[in-house]
């Protein structure tokens, strides 16, 4: 199971990050910080993390 965890990217907007097995990084590559203190109300998705997170829930052919 992959664990969420809401990052800012180069446009400083929140958006939900898959965390990487060892939760220190993202699928994408970003380096995880510290937890944000306030609820934050995104629906945004990282594209890259939920691709590379499809690719590793696909079936092996």
């Amino acid at each position: 199971m992959h664990k969420m965890w809401c990052g800012a990217v180069a446009s400083a907007e929140p958006v939900w990050h898959v965390l990487a097995t060892d939760e220190s990084v993202t699928l994408c590559g970003l380096e995880k910080r510290e937890e944000c203190e306030e609820q934050v109300q995104t629906d945004k998705l990282c594209y890259r993390c939920m691709t590379t997170l499809q690719t590793e829930m696909a079936p092996e052919a």
